[in-house]
């Protein structure tokens, strides 16, 4: 898992072609299983927490190897803006502009990051982006509460969450029956409507989407074990007869 997260965060050019990664992303340090992040001409720092065993280092001169000899430059040691990455920015400004525009949903979603394990009952978290809209896919295993208003909720809060208002959803709890499962969306946007960029959230409860061995996967990972029997329980078996729950629409 942490040469995935390498794979996919640290920026490397193709020569003539693109930048892949985060363009401007910085290794700034590597304590024991900690790998800390920055952006160039910030002072954010992002903290990768390895399980325990986890190199860093030695991933690190792999990835670098591994990209050279495919002829790529690795660029997460350079102290200044590379010469690949300031040509994507001029040559893809349109795309480098939508991310900008979404630096802050991403920035205050990063920081109240805890929600999505305290109070969301998905053993599963995907995101990816389209466009201007940030959308996350969320997966409930049918032994347990899909409970999407509890996490809504604190994603919201007045006090701790996102200035966010729900503008749009669509809620599918009444199809308890519903053997395949089912899926609740939810579009959110800013308080302010001039702030550009959206959220959508959908809710997915069902049979586990990896397989029936997605909790061993997750023990093999370290994975907190009171999270585990929390969102995966041993229990795999269907429940009979029609299953209640206490959810209400937004």
């Amino acid at each position: 898992m942490a040469d995935y997260a390498l794979a996919h965060l640290l920026p490397s050019a193709e020569p003539g072609v693109q930048v892949g990664g985060v363009m401007r992303l910085r290794v700034a340090a590597v304590r024991n299983t900690e790998l800390h992040l920055n952006l160039v001409d910030t002072d954010s720092r992002l903290v990768l927490r390895g399980s325990p065993g986890t190199r860093w280092r030695s991933l690190l001169v792999r990835r670098r190897r591994d990209l050279e000899e495919r002829g790529y430059v690795p660029l997460w040691d350079e102290t200044e803006p590379s010469p690949h990455e300031l040509e994507d920015e001029r040559e893809f400004a349109s795309l480098v502009q939508v991310d900008r525009d979404l630096a802050w949903l991403g920035s205050k979603l990063l920081r109240r990051i805890a929600i999505f394990q305290n109070f969301s009952s998905a053993y599963s978290t995907r995101s990816w982006i389209a466009g201007s809209r940030w959308i996350f896919e969320l997966d409930t295993h049918r032994d347990v509460p899909l409970a999407h208003d509890a996490f809504l909720d604190r994603l919201v809060d007045a006090t701790w969450g996102l200035p966010l208002r729900t503008t749009r959803s669509h809620c599918e709890c009444t199809m308890q029956w519903a053997r395949r499962g089912y899926q609740c969306t939810f579009h959110l946007k800013h308080e302010r409507s001039e702030v550009p960029g959206t959220l959508q959230i959908r809710f997915r409860w069902g049979d586990p989407v990896y397989g029936d061995d997605a909790r061993q996967r997750l023990e093999d990972l370290n994975a907190d074990r009171d999270w585990l029997d929390r969102v995966l329980p041993r229990r795999t078996s269907r429940p009979h007869g029609a299953v209640v729950r206490e959810v209400r629409a937004r």
